[in-house]
């Protein structure tokens, strides 16, 4: 029996010998021209992790997204702007992690709501889960308005 493997971004059939290069490398199974477009991005390797963690839990989201006027780190287009900020921030994971928390609680939806994550909070295992769970949750509340 073949086993067909699926790029996660654009759900096209690859070969084994390509998704297992790709979960190697990025951890998910990728097209080599996602891969390419994943590795050729300038967003820092917290945003991509971030990002593929959230395209594992069918968020709908797009890396390095142009709003017109700036680039945002990720974005679920007209719903949610992730910003991952970069080495020169230094919050605290766990109160990084209850920031989102009353982010989420507390958004404005009439206007597209910016979300930023420290890398601390990418970089710890325990917090990137569970915050990666609250903005799936979130972003799938999003969808439904």
């Amino acid at each position: 029996m073949n086993d067909v493997y699926h790029c996660l971004q654009c759900d096209k059939s690859i070969t084994k010998g390509v998704s297992d290069f790709s979960k190697e490398v990025y951890g998910v199974s990728l097209c080599i021209r996602h891969q390419i477009l994943i590795h050729e991005s300038t967003a820092t390797q917290e945003a991509k992790a971030l990002f593929l963690a959230l395209k594992i839990n069918k968020v709908p989201a797009i890396l390095e997204y142009s709003d017109g006027i700036k680039t945002i780190d990720i974005a679920i287009p007209g719903k949610l702007y992730i910003e991952v900020d970069g080495r020169h921030h230094h919050h605290d994971a766990d109160q990084a992690l209850t920031d989102l928390l009353r982010t989420f609680h507390a958004w404005n939806k009439d206007k597209i709501p910016t979300i930023r994550i420290p890398n601390s909070l990418v970089n710890d295992p325990y917090l990137f889960k569970k915050a990666v769970s609250c903005l799936t949750e979130m972003c799938m509340e999003l969808q439904n308005f």
